[in-house]
């Protein structure tokens, strides 16, 4: 189906990727003065041309693949499926530590305003169940959100830094000279470590990949998208680095390194500005481990379509239709960090950028075989290959100055691609056989004649004759479909439209998607429904966010004048979460489409 309806353009693109990258600002300046100290803004700027270049790549990966995929998808088509596999594995890897990290700080932030004592690990596991139970549900993550959160953010970051500026000690440029002229006693070594560990800072930059499908289009969104991101990384990054390191007192830094930023704005700008800190950087922060679960379980679900991870694991719960066993998965791994790590910024610092690197060299490398093989052997392609060097610098001076990180990611990704092996080659078949609960989800057969697409029924659609009568419902409810095919006989029709609509939770759209098996299931009833009463069914599949706008979209392209639904069984909750189906429905219905609802 087509999902035209609520594309993203590109600001809403740069929302929705600053979201993600914009909170590492909040934590990364304590995690860096851990190792560098007042050299850590130094170090964030001497990774900023490697950023930027691979930011560019990161467009370019974003127009060659419209579905979406990011690392999987980009060395899967450069280095075949097992290597896809590992870009998987590595991308999740960076996930349950976004996931743990950002859950944490969120709450760090809020202690230091609430004070929740020694209960801030407590209160981020509860954080934690509350988000599995949200995406078990099915979230209707929104965009719009995203943008109300990542403007937020912006002004309150560009707010300390103005504040900075004009009330800052003295001392702050004397300590920025005197530090600057202190960097040359570094050694080379000392200075790959602060440059390898200063990478954090861009963690979330992968994230516009998975934004190609829902982009409006793939030839300037991405592009203004992401010279909107790195301009608003460039703006606050750097300075907040700087300032807090520089700026805050030696028993805050030592004290509170989880929480510079809103210290920053304590010293610069007051109580009022701590607390703006304090309430964008934790809103933005849990709403950034949210995205990592969805991103995280979508990464799962694409290993589970390629036969990477046990067909189990893809199951979906029967009433929310979605992956809840790969959602809990996606928790319970960043909580179990959490309790193993007691909370500890500094240890979860170590542990964060295998993942993350890793995949950014996967995809740095995957793009330059494709590039070779377009053949492109012009200035893209040699600053394609300096970006690799750059990025493989710094991931392999990781493995050797972060060998928990190394030891910690390097065992989560090799068992991930050992239950791959034993996934792919039927190994664990057997067992999951043995075990009624981790049964594989009933097989459907999915044929051309299932059903058809939105696409395709409109290529096939009669360019006269009255206006048709299109049918949507989740149930097989037959009163619906008598309703839907008395008003096609009564103008004459010998057709009726059916219409069921998968809604995929959160912004990303899952790879190698096909109907499930109650779509299928609702489709099949409903055609010999409406057959046994003389009429032909036209079955129709769409995956979308949004349901409602799908349906609206479908009534309007195949030049119905009636829709016919069954009423609203939805819960309370699940219309709190995911929307109330009749009143998007009748917001998105142009005026001279009638809405009829049975039941």
């Amino acid at each position: 189906m087509s999902r035209s309806a609520g594309r993203l353009g590109w600001f809403l693109v740069w929302a929705v990727v600053f979201c993600d990258i914009g909170t590492s600002v909040y934590y990364v300046p304590g995690i860096l003065y851990g190792s560098t100290g007042d050299r850590a803004g130094f170090f964030v700027v001497s990774t900023l041309v490697a950023f930027v270049l691979l930011a560019m790549k990161y467009v370019d990966v974003t127009r060659r693949f419209p579905s979406g995929g990011g690392v999987v998808s980009v060395t899967d088509e450069a280095a075949g499926p097992w290597w896809g596999c590992a870009g998987g594995q590595l991308i999740m890897v960076d996930y349950f530590l976004t996931v743990a990290i950002s859950a944490i700080s969120g709450m760090y932030y809020i202690d230091s305003v609430v004070h929740l004592g020694g209960n801030v690990l407590p209160a981020t596991l509860g954080a934690l169940a509350v988000l599995a139970l949200l995406n078990i549900v099915g979230i209707k993550e929104s965009a719009i959100v995203s943008l109300v959160l990542a403007v937020v953010a912006a002004v309150v970051d560009v707010g300390v830094i103005i504040a900075t500026l004009l009330h800052a000690p003295a001392h702050m440029w004397d300590r920025f000279l005197g530090e600057w002229s202190l960097m040359g006693e570094l050694t080379p070594w000392q200075m790959l470590v602060g440059y390898s560990g200063a990478w954090l800072a861009f963690s979330g930059l992968e994230s516009i990949s998975q934004l190609s499908p829902a982009m409006r289009d793939l030839n300037g969104t991405p592009r203004k998208g992401m010279l909107a991101v790195v301009v608003s990384v460039l703006i606050t990054a750097p300075f907040l680095t700087f300032f807090s390191t520089l700026v805050l007192p030696s028993e805050i830094k030592d004290h509170e390194s989880e929480r510079f930023i809103s210290e920053l704005g304590a010293v610069v700008g007051g109580e009022w500005l701590k607390l703006a800190v304090v309430l964008s950087a934790s809103s933005l922060l849990l709403f950034a481990a949210n995205t990592a679960i969805i991103g995280n379980y979508h990464v799962m679900m694409a290993l589970v379509r390629r036969n990477f991870l046990p067909a189990s694991l893809g199951a979906l719960s029967h009433r929310f239709q979605t992956p809840y066993r790969a959602v809990i998965l996606s928790v319970a791994i960043p909580a179990i960090v959490l309790v193993v790590a007691a909370g500890s910024m500094t240890l979860l610092g170590e542990l964060y950028a295998f993942g993350l690197l890793g995949a950014f060299m996967l995809t740095s490398i995957g793009m330059d075989i494709l590039r070779w093989r377009d053949g492109q052997r012009g200035l893209t392609f040699a600053l394609g290959i300096v970006t690799t060097v750059l990025v493989a610098l710094a991931f392999g001076t990781n493995l050797v100055a972060k060998p928990l990180a190394t030891l910690f990611g390097g065992g989560l990704a090799g068992a991930g691609m050992l239950l791959a092996w034993l996934t792919h080659t039927g190994r664990l078949d057997a067992i999951v056989e043995r075990i009624p609960r981790l049964q594989p989800p009933r097989e459907v057969d999915v044929t051309e004649a299932s059903f058809s697409t939105l696409e395709r029924a409109v290529a096939a659609l009669t360019p006269t004759g009255p206006p048709n009568v299109i049918v949507a419902s989740r149930g097989a409810t037959k009163k619906i479909f008598k309703e839907a095919v008395d008003r096609a006989r009564s103008r004459g029709l010998d057709r009726v439209y059916v219409i069921y609509v998968d809604e995929v939770p959160g912004l990303f759209y899952p790879q190698l998607a096909q109907p499930t098996p109650e779509g299928l299931t609702v489709l099949e009833a409903a055609s010999l429904a409406i057959e046994s009463m003389g009429l032909k069914a036209v079955p129709i599949w769409g995956l979308s966010h949004s349901a409602a706008e799908s349906v609206a979209e479908a009534a309007e392209s195949l030049r119905c004048d009636t829709v016919v639904i069954g009423a609203t069984q939805r819960t309370f909750l699940w219309s709190a979460l995911r929307g109330k189906f009749i009143g998007e429905l009748l917001g998105n219905l142009p005026q001279q489409i009638r809405l009829i609802v049975v039941g």
